[in-house]
């Protein structure tokens, strides 16, 4: 039986999207939960991605007095992420290290929620037209709103304190202010998108390419008015505004770190043919491209035979997303952290497709029959969501454990133990440079080269000893030498003496002990006067 379309109206919106934010919100508890864990101290301990585990180290320092550093007084910058690391430094200063993480989480859950509703008002000015009928306009509504809520690696990036959902949040408002420029010439809203813009240029240097892309699409329908004349003081105070933004952080970064660029530039960018990045690129997008295949074929056929140009900029930017991943050469962790703040924008586009599609088929003979064309319209959307979410829905639908929290317990246990058994002079060489030095408290030696200058400057290992997510050489992981960091700054413990191509295994059981405490190995420099060796059980 067909189900009356009249049934969505204004009034049913405001309740589903009441419910779909109660169950995300319920939904997001649960996982913030699941990605806590009891240490050997018995305590609870909110741990956020390691990754950013190493930005909240800084604010931490940067909060309590000690700089914007990731060891006192050593002053390289190993974030790429500014206004992130700002932002966590708030809370660094109001919790303990614990609770700051926590509260890094749940405001990861406020920047998915703006996302699905500036998604929304994205949509209604883009797809959403005067003469589209109540329950039509309802429905795309509904399905924007909830599309980046159910894209799963949006959620754990965002939940686990990457500064990927501040990102989509500024782009997304950025892009939805730039569409209301166009359409009122409100300077006010091209001023917005500005603002909007450069603060995600704080967030990421990269979204740069964004803005390029925003900024040429304005250009272009503003064209008419520029030629009058009507445009250039209100254009001039934009590009005035976000220049700032760009030179205001370049100049604060050599005048404090006495670098153009971060550190973490220099690793990742550096020493890399080009040719090698986009061979790594490639094999690490291509399982990428396959999960959202269903959702962008039909979301870039509906660009190219429904063509408008507010739609030709939604697909451009997720494009240059994958296009940027590929350029960069991949990244290690396989949960798409560069694409996921464009796949709401995607999500329109698809949304679109599917309404287009179902309209298409109206009177003839359907696999959906029996259900009306929004509710097809729906399953459609619902179905795309299923497929891109397919290698997710174990940890979505909390059967498996999520992502990295088995590494980040162990990784913690570790910082436990080290700040019992040793003092505050002692250093820790590890290759997690974020939860063991945050929560230990000690000095660290982080032998990929995030905050060691020297490190990062060294040639890339293309060995193809680092094989992992389609890479042969995965950036910011792909750069070591463990004589300088082991042999040479003798940290009193290391985490491990094996990485790529070298292996120090053998000597370290002449200047290592490996011992026990709490359950918890620990490789500890011998004769340490930083160890407190009465605490040590020896295995």
């Amino acid at each position: 039986m067909q189900n009356p379309t009249g049934m969505l109206n204004h009034k049913t919106e405001k309740w589903i999207l009441r419910l779909a934010t109660l169950a995300f919100l319920l939904w997001s508890a649960v996982f913030i939960y699941r990605t806590s864990f009891i240490a050997i101290d018995g305590r609870r301990y909110f741990c956020l991605f390691d990754d950013a585990m190493i930005s909240m180290r800084y604010a931490w320092n940067f909060s309590h007095g000690m700089g914007l550093v990731w060891n006192l007084g050593e002053r390289v910058q190993g974030y790429t992420n500014l206004l992130m690391t700002l932002i966590m430094s708030l809370a660094t200063l109001i919790f303990d290290k614990s609770m700051a993480a926590l509260s890094i989480q749940v405001l990861g859950v406020g920047f998915m929620l703006i996302i699905a509703y500036t998604n929304m008002r994205t949509a209604d000015a883009v797809l959403v037209k005067k003469e589209t009928a109540e329950p039509q306009q309802v429905l795309i509504r509904i399905l924007a709103f909830m599309f980046p809520l159910l894209y799963y690696p949006l959620s754990y990036w965002s939940l686990t304190g990457m500064e990927t959902g501040l990102l989509a949040v500024l782009l997304l408002l950025g892009v939805l202010f730039g569409f209301r420029y166009t359409q009122t010439q409100k300077t006010i809203y091209l001023i917005g998108a500005s603002l909007f813009l450069s603060l995600a240029f704080l967030t990421r240097n990269d979204s740069l390419v964004f803005t390029l892309l925003i900024g040429v699409y304005l250009l272009w329908e503003t064209r008419t008015h520029q030629s009058q004349g009507k445009v250039f003081f209100p254009w001039l105070s934009a590009i005035i505004i976000y220049l700032v933004f760009i030179l205001g952080e370049f100049l604060f970064q050599y005048l404090y770190y006495g670098e153009w660029l971060p550190n973490t530039y220099v690793l990742k960018l550096t020493g890399m043919s080009l040719g090698n990045r986009i061979s790594n690129g490639l094999g690490f997008i291509t399982p990428f491209l396959i999960q959202i295949l269903f959702i962008l074929i039909p979301a870039t056929v509906d660009v190219f035979f429904r063509f408008r140009r507010e739609k030709l900029l939604l697909l451009s930017l997720f494009l240059s997303a994958v296009a940027y991943q590929i350029y960069v050469g991949g990244d290690p962790w396989n949960y798409w952290r560069m694409m996921s703040p464009t796949i709401p924008l995607l999500g329109m586009l698809f949304i679109s497709a599917a309404n287009a599609g179902v309209s298409a088929q109206t009177g003839r003979p359907s696999l959906l029959r029996g259900f009306s064309s929004n509710s097809q319209v729906a399953l459609i959307v619902l179905i795309g969501m299923l497929v891109a979410n397919a290698y997710f829905l174990p940890e979505a639908l909390f059967l498996d454990r999520p992502f990295y929290v088995s590494a980040n317990e162990h990784n913690v246990n570790i910082a436990v133990a080290l700040s019992e058994v040793t003092t505050a002079d002692a250093s820790a060489g590890i290759l997690w440079a974020g939860a063991i030095p945050y929560f230990a408290e000690r000095r660290g030696i982080d032998f990929l080269g995030k905050s060691d200058r020297y490190i990062a400057h060294l040639p890339p290992d293309l060995s193809g000893k680092l094989i992992v997510n389609g890479m042969k050489s995965p950036p910011g992981h792909n750069k070591y030498d463990l004589n300088y960091s082991i042999k040479g700054l003798q940290p009193t413990y290391v985490q491990d003496f094996q990485w790529g191509t070298q292996d120090l295994t053998t000597w370290a059981k002449s200047a290592y002990s490996n011992v026990q405490y709490k359950g918890v190995d620990l490789y500890l420099l011998k004769d340490s006067p930083f160890v407190i060796w009465d605490k040590i059980e020896h295995p």
